[in-house]
């Protein structure tokens, strides 16, 4: 019994070890195989930290648990995060790992991951990393890791998907999912579940979910053979609306087939309206309500990069009705009839039909209708609205959150019908549009807003030909905006994505863009602009405004009487004359901004510059410091007639070395104090009076390209020592400057006729026969960096000599660089202009093969009707034949 207990003792205590030991015998090895398995596959940078290996976790397979992922992508995302997970757990088949050919994953949970994927506007998807196979056709490369998955799961996810070119917008927060399923099966029935914390849905800028909560539980049969899966049992709960859903989904290739049915489950409105945000509250379970609805839709057909599968959606309330006991009022009679259909998933065979939509708020009824069919070809509209909606009783409707206030009154009462070709060729006859639309004492403020939003009045009114906006009086914080102008085109705007045009007179007394900004202002009173984005320009808008404002406040800066005019198109705002008082002087401007190309926003600016403050201006503008470092150790006025263009980084601050321009600067008298490069000339040469210099009015041309900028020979005297300045400095602080200067003898104390002597002495020991007069011409040569300068001193040449060559210097080191500039902005010109014809072509031979189907299709419908009148004639031939032959 003894060596019983021994024996199992030690056998107990060598399956501890074995049990310690060989997650740490293997670790390298899986790691190792992620690792090579990932960078063979992935376009993308993927990083872990720590990582955990263990076999009493999931006994009797390995479990491999990974900190801190993350799937980083690479161009044209760059820098933006795919996935990041905090911790990852991989159950792991041990048998796999100790045979060593390919490791078998049972178990995949992933804890607080966040998912972010992303559509650009070019249809370029963030996920697509997979590297391209070298492998032929056929020759598939066996993996080093096997999906043999039973279960699944994501705790506390955040999902975010982002198609910007539909634009399509989903977001899901603490999401919770379980799968299970035996994935080694070709035929087995998947099982999950899902909690969603909060649901947002976004379609074309339009908001339709907001902060839902989400619960979906769902069999699906999966056939891996056939790639087809069958959604057998799935219910859908979206607040407290559940939604069964049923059908089918199958990927034969890179196609998409589809059948899928979805219905309300439940006919109550009380479940319905849990659907919209004001009404979903703490309070709902104690809300009142009647009425019934019902709600249907379908998706059928095929999906992929040319073809929608078809649509359709029904939904009717009768007589609906809710009210919240602790509130006075209610929404009485409302009662929709909706319908949207689309047989085959053509855009234009898009039916929308709003038979009626009848809603009674604090007594005030509201109407609308709308019918609209062939909304891409030829835009068919019967639309009407008309109601009044008194934003104060909405308290008395809704529970509103704290912080919120509401009021003001809206009315309407606007009506449109007939086609677009119709308004498009000014046939008014057959084209109509009349009606007001109006926002009287409208107040607005809510916890989250940083400033509340208060509209005195707005008034629009409706015809065939524009819209015009009669009046606009509003009050944003501390800003006021008062408005009038006109809109063309706003039909075809809105259905068919062509250009709106319009003009707007823009007045206001103060106008504070720091309260529209989301960065925060620091101690030292600058905003840290870390939080902005790229302004980017709509694409089909033609506007031109002409503004006066007398007050701008915009950072650190304030800037008065702004006038002149702006017109934004093309994905651009261009500048007309804008005048405006800032800095101690004045500023005229013209030029644009353009966001054309993607996150890669470029500007082109003529600046009329008159008599700024320089100590002001170099502390407001890194820009200025950054081409004129000497400026922050001014004090004095300047003027200058500029010319700058460059591009802008995805924070709106100019890339410096894209910076390209020239100017004339013009100074007024100019007070210099402890200028490092001054200083150690004074040092040099023991002139004291050089640390803190009165410098007379000077007008020296400049020119800049390739994070540099070249000053052109300019004279200045400084007390009594003519000099010939020119030279460059970088954006990156380093500096190059020469003074060819004339220093008088007589001017000079004993230490620096020392230093003279010297240098007399020096010049003539390398050979030189140098002799000095009154005049004592000297080079100073100033190299380094701004804050740790080098001086250089010999003697030189004299006046136009030396003018000369400093002239003919500095214009070899611009031309030099601007070549190298240009060079580099054609090649990248040329690359833009390959993308950009690359999508045309691609858009073009998607519009033709549209055009194609639309016409063999009208072909074919066309031979079908003239095959129908033969079959009829010839029946009807055959008839009167018959008949003749009876006579």
């Amino acid at each position: 019994m003894k060596k019983l207990f021994k024996w199992a003792a030690i056998t107990i205590l060598v399956l501890l070890v074995v049990l310690i030991s060989l997650p740490f015998i293997f670790k390298d090895k899986i790691v190792a195989k992620v690792k090579e398995e990932t960078n063979k596959n992935i376009n993308a940078k993927v990083d872990f930290g720590d990582f955990d290996l263990s076999l009493i976790r999931s006994f009797p397979n390995f479990s491999l648990r990974v900190n801190n992922l993350s799937v980083i992508n690479i161009a044209p995302f760059e820098g933006d995060t795919l996935i990041y997970a905090k911790q990852l757990d991989l159950t792991i088949d041990i048998m796999s790992v100790i045979k060593g050919t390919e490791i078998s994953i049972k178990k995949v949970g992933v804890e607080s991951p966040i998912m972010y994927f992303l559509v650009n506007e070019q249809g370029k998807a963030n996920w697509d990393i997979a590297k391209p196979s070298a492998e032929p056709a056929g020759a598939d490369k066996p993996s080093t890791f096997k999906a043999s998955l039973q279960k699944y799961s994501i705790s506390n996810g955040l999902i975010v998907y982002n198609d910007k070119t539909m634009p399509f917008f989903l977001k899901l927060d603490k999401v919770n999912h379980t799968g299970s399923g035996d994935f080694t099966q070709d035929l087995f029935t998947l099982k999950t579940k899902t909690d969603v914390g909060s649901t947002d849905l976004a379609y074309g800028g339009v908001k339709y979910i907001n902060k839902a909560k989400a619960n979906i539980a769902s069999e699906i049969d999966m056939n891996m053979q056939m790639m087809r899966f069958t959604f057998k049992d799935t219910k859908i709960q979206l607040n407290e609306l559940i939604i069964d859903y049923s059908g089918w989904v199958m990927m034969p290739d890179t196609n998409i087939d589809m059948d899928m049915k979805f219905a309300a489950a439940q006919t109550d409105f009380k479940n319905f309206i849990s659907m919209i945000p004001a009404v979903y509250s703490s309070d709902f379970k104690d809300l009142k309500s009647s009425g019934k609805i019902a709600l249907g839709g379908f998706i059928k057909g095929r999906y992929n990069g040319g073809s929608m599968p078809g649509f359709g959606l029904d939904l009717k309330i009768d007589n609906g009705m809710f009210k919240y006991p602790s509130l006075p009022s209610s929404v009485n009679n409302v009662n929709v009839d909706l319908s949207i259909q689309n047989p085959d998933g053509v855009p234009d065979h898009t039916a929308i039909n709003l038979k009626k939509m009848h809603i009674e708020m604090n007594n005030d009824p509201f109407d609308a209708r709308l019918s609209l069919t062939s909304p891409i070809s030829d835009p068919n509209i019967d639309a009407f609205m008309k109601g009044k909606i008194d934003l104060s009783g909405i308290q008395k409707l809704v529970p509103l959150e704290k912080g919120t206030t509401l009021s003001g009154i809206i009315t309407a009462d606007v009506s449109i019908k007939g086609r677009m070709s119709a308004a498009e060729q000014k046939n008014f006859d057959k084209f109509s549009a009349a009606g007001n639309f109006a926002i009287a004492n409208m107040n607005y403020g809510s916890a989250e807003m940083k400033q509340p939003v208060l509209i005195s009045m707005l008034k629009l009114a409706f015809n065939p030909a524009k819209v015009s906006l009669e009046a606009f009086n509003a009050k944003v914080g501390k800003s006021d905006f008062n408005a009038t102008g006109s809109l063309e085109n706003f039909l075809a705007y809105a259905l068919k994505n062509e250009t709106i045009v319009g003009s707007i007179n823009l007045k206001s007394s103060q106008i504070d863009l720091n309260e529209f900004m989301s960065g925060e202002t620091t101690a030292s009173g600058t905003t840290d602009t870390s939080s902005m984005a790229v302004l980017d320009i709509p694409q089909n808008i033609n506007f031109t405004m002409s503004a006066g404002i007398g007050k701008l406040l915009y950072q650190n800066l304030t800037i008065s009487n702004v006038v002149g005019k702006l017109v934004v198109k093309d994905k651009a705002i261009s500048m007309q004359d804008v005048f405006m008082q800032l800095m101690g002087g004045s500023m005229k401007m013209s030029g644009n901004y353009s966001s054309a190309i993607l996150n890669k926003p470029t500007f082109d600016f003529g600046l009329d510059v008159k008599d700024f403050d320089i100590a002001q201006t170099s502390k407001s503008f890194v820009t200025v410091e950054k081409l004129a470092p000497i400026t922050k150790n001014c004090s004095g006025k300047f003027s200058t007639n500029m010319t700058v263009k460059g591009a802008l980084d995805s924070k709106m601050s100019p890339v410096m070395n894209s910076l390209t321009g020239a100017g004339k600067l013009s100074t007024s008298v100019v007070t210099i104090e402890n200028f490092p490069a001054f200083v150690k000339i004074a040092d040099a040469l023991k002139l004291s009076s050089w640390k803190k210099l009165t410098v007379p009015p000077v007008n020296p041309s400049f020119k800049f390209a390739n994070g540099r900028v070249y000053v052109d020979p300019f004279d200045i005297k400084i007390n009594d020592i003519k000099s010939t300045v020119a030279g460059s400095n970088g954006f990156d602080q380093t500096i190059d400057y020469t003074m060819a200067s004339q220093i008088p003898r007589a001017a000079l104390g004993s230490a620096a006729n020392s230093v003279i002597s010297g240098l007399i002495a020096s010049a003539n020991s390398k050979g030189a026969n140098v002799s000095v007069g009154d005049m004592i011409p000297v080079n100073i040569t100033i190299t380094g960096t701004v804050d740790a300068p080098k001086i250089g001193t010999d003697l030189g040449k004299a006046g136009a000599n030396a003018m000369n060559d400093l002239k003919a210097k500095a214009n070899e080191e611009f031309n030099k660089q601007k070549a190298e500039l240009e060079a580099k902005a054609n090649a990248e010109a040329e690359r833009l202009k390959k993308e950009g014809e690359a999508k045309i072509n691609e858009q073009k031979a998607k519009a033709e093969a549209e055009a194609n189907r639309l016409k063999k299709e009208a072909e074919a419908k066309a031979k079908a009707y003239s095959d129908s009148l033969k079959k009829a004639a010839d029946k009807k031939a055959k008839e009167e034949l018959k008949n003749l032959f009876k006579k």
